[in-house]
């Protein structure tokens, strides 16, 4: 498979259009450099903020369904605080961003409209460094604050927001089907998009150009996204040809890597930041390549790596993640003191707390994670990790008072509120656990399934004939109100979808 390849499983169909739109384009060899265009304050009148928000929700909840979405909380949460620390140096910086995983050993990444930048599980396992991984996001983070996808609405004449999304509903119903998805493009204007290649090129230019001002802005060394696309470009064939035309990357001009390089010339010289995020970037590219390929090919390759570099900590915190994978968790408990003794990080305890669990059992692993989460109590992996042990060892109550703890520091993270409902269920309160689940449901924009939460908890309480307390009176109280806010809100948000297709807009 070539380096560069396309959406073309089930998740890739879903969102094959907007890669097109949005998609991290490698370039191709050097032949000269030119000035990189500034394609000046982007226009909102064809598709607002609004809009877009409202469509990357709407894929974000077909990716967040598929069997390919990679929802692991630690490599989560360190890939947007990542993240975050660009955003805070790009021109938007008080922007909403989500960044996740997408388990596909191609080297990719995309945008998605409102702010969704997915990384593929390929490109986080090639790229050396995390300023290679951050040059990549970089480059996605300039596609959204330079707002392209409404540039690309803009700046066509035939390709219309409604055609945006009917070639989506195309996608969406024949992503099981890849001949089927062919057809539905061929009949939906999708080769309309073919189009647009030209406006696009400038995007990437200009993306090149504003991802380069963010690495550096953010303390990054910017010779990473060179030196990622430089590495790229030595491996041979960049595209994948016998994908569809219109599903893969934009062609490039050949002067984007020379541009790069110049800038990289003509800039002072500058120590890069030591990031903090550095080993954990490291430990955590491990995790991936411990889940690639077959497990007895894994475990020998990682014992390999610890022989020949018994300093390296990603080595042998690989080894382990590839033992516990091999449910040889004794095996993996042996790895755990070396490791410890290289390397003192949140990551590594919350592996030693996975390992310590298998091997011997919950009520073992909860002094090491609770020491490491006094420590380090703005990881928020660490936290889910010592919520869930504390279950695991049949300690709701303080599995519960953690939980709330933590969402008074974060009211709107989805996995507390899942945390939360689990908690209430465990401790024998099945009505606030429905409130809790409920909350996440909406807060991913799930109205109806929250709607149906609440229900089926007023169905039940009702049944049992709840209500003689006053903290189930509140109880009550509190998902009847909430009910109703819901009810209306899902009101107004079918009263907006029916207008914006009346209006012939998203």
């Amino acid at each position: 498979m070539s380096p560069i390849c396309l959406y073309h499983s089930h998740m890739r169909l879903l969102s094959a259009l907007f890669l097109v739109l949005l998609v991290v384009s490698m370039p191709m060899p050097v032949r000269a450099a030119v000035e990189l265009p500034d394609l000046g304050d982007p226009s909102r009148v064809a598709f607002s903020e609004e809009a877009e928000a409202r469509l990357g929700q709407e894929i974000m909840r077909q990716i967040r369904g598929s069997r390919d979405y990679y929802d692991d909380a630690v490599l989560k949460d360190y890939l947007n605080r990542l993240g975050e620390q660009l955003v805070a140096a790009s021109d938007e910086p008080g922007r909403r961003f989500e960044f996740f995983v997408v388990r596909d050993p191609s080297i990719n990444a995309f945008a998605l409209p409102g702010g969704y930048i997915g990384v593929h599980t390929g490109l986080l396992s090639a790229a050396r460094s995390e300023a290679e991984l951050a040059g990549v996001l970089a480059h996605e983070i300039a596609h959204v604050t330079q707002h392209h996808l409404a540039r690309l609405v803009k700046g066509s004449e035939g390709l219309t927001v409604a055609a945006l999304a009917g070639i989506a509903v195309a996608i969406l119903a024949a992503r099981s089907n890849p001949q089927l998805a062919d057809a539905a493009l061929r009949t939906s204007q999708a080769y309309g998009l073919q189009q647009q290649i030209d406006f696009t090129r400038a995007h990437e230019h200009e993306a090149d150009r504003v991802g380069y001002q963010i690495l550096e802005g953010a303390g990054f060394d910017p010779t990473g996204m060179a030196s990622f696309f430089e590495r790229l470009m030595a491996q041979g064939r960049l595209y994948d040809n016998s994908a569809p035309v219109y599903l893969r990357t934009h062609p490039l001009s050949h002067d984007r890597m020379a541009d790069m390089q110049n800038r990289i010339a003509q800039r002072p010289y500058r120590q890069a930041r030591e990031n903090s995020e550095s080993a954990a970037f490291e430990l955590l590219r491990a995790q991936i390549q411990a889940h690639e390929g077959g497990v007895a090919e894994a475990v020998k390759r990682f014992r390999t790596r610890v022989n020949e570099r018994p300093q390296d900590p990603a080595a042998r915190y690989g080894l382990i993640e590839v033992l516990l994978r091999d449910n040889d968790a004794h095996s993996a408990l042996a790895q755990v003191e070396p490791l410890r003794k290289l390397l003192t990080a949140p990551l590594v305890e919350m592996q030693a707390g996975r390992v310590i669990r298998a091997a011997k059992g919950p009520q073992a692993a909860l002094p090491g994670l609770q020491t490491a989460l006094a420590r380090w109590p703005g990881e928020r992996a660490l936290g889910y990790s010592l919520v869930r042990t504390y279950l695991a060892a049949g300690q709701a109550r303080l599995a519960h008072a953690l939980v709330v703890e933590r969402q008074r520091t974060w009211p709107e993270d989805i996995l507390l509120w899942r945390l939360l409902a689990e908690t209430e269920l465990a401790l024998g309160h099945p009505l606030e656990s429905h409130l809790a689940e409920a909350e996440a449901y909406a807060r991913e924009g799930l109205l109806q399934a929250a709607i149906d939460q609440l229900q089926t908890a007023l169905r039940e309480a009702r049944h049992a004939g709840k209500a003689g307390t006053s903290d189930d009176f509140y109880a009550l109280s509190m998902a009847e109100s909430r009910l109703n806010t819901l009810h209306e809100a899902l009101q107004r948000q079918n009263a907006d979808r029916r207008e914006h297709r009346k209006n012939g807009s998203l």
